[in-house]
């Protein structure tokens, strides 16, 4: 590198104090930045729980119709389709979810099983659109298993969350 004449060159210190507020500005933007707001990703751990419920509801309104003649095979297909999506996604958003606490930590596991436990039901409501000549019945079962699972896991989330922002 030559030396320019008209710029003077940079001091090693001045070099080391950008380095060192560079390296904490992106050490802001990393889990540590997470952790430090239990509060906002409890938040987020229940909107992901809604998320998974809503998924799970989906499904069970849509194997309910179609078992009923209601609901076009296409159509019920593409509902489920989605809600496995849906489902899926929850159980994503819930695991990249990092909390500080032990006690917030535990609950956001807990969460993370139920979602996790949810998907199973809906991928086997949506193979039982595929032939539907089958009873509903052991379909609808696991999926009202799920949506309890789901519930319990919100609630619990959403005790937790209180405890920390009560006055």
């Amino acid at each position: 590198m030559t030396h320019r004449p008209d710029r003077p060159p940079v001091q090693p210190r001045v070099a080391a104090v950008l380095v060192v507020l560079l390296a904490g500005l992106l050490a802001g933007c990393g889990p540590a930045a997470n952790r430090s707001d239990d509060a906002n990703a409890l938040g987020s751990v229940s909107d992901h729980l809604d998320d998974s419920s809503s998924a799970v509801a989906t499904a069970q309104l849509a194997v309910r119709s179609s078992a009923a003649g209601r609901l076009p095979a296409v159509t019920a297909d593409v509902a489920v389709g989605d809600a496995a999506e849906t489902a899926t996604g929850a159980v994503h958003g819930i695991g990249t979810v990092v909390l500080s606490s032990a006690d917030a930590a535990q609950v956001r596991d807990d969460a993370l099983d139920a979602a996790s436990a949810a998907v199973g039901p809906v991928a086997a409501a949506r193979t039982w659109l595929g032939r539907p000549s089958s009873s509903a019945d052991e379909v609808l079962r696991a999926l009202d298993d799920a949506a309890a699972a789901l519930d319990e896991a919100n609630g619990a989330v959403r005790h937790v969350l209180w405890a920390r922002t009560a006055p």
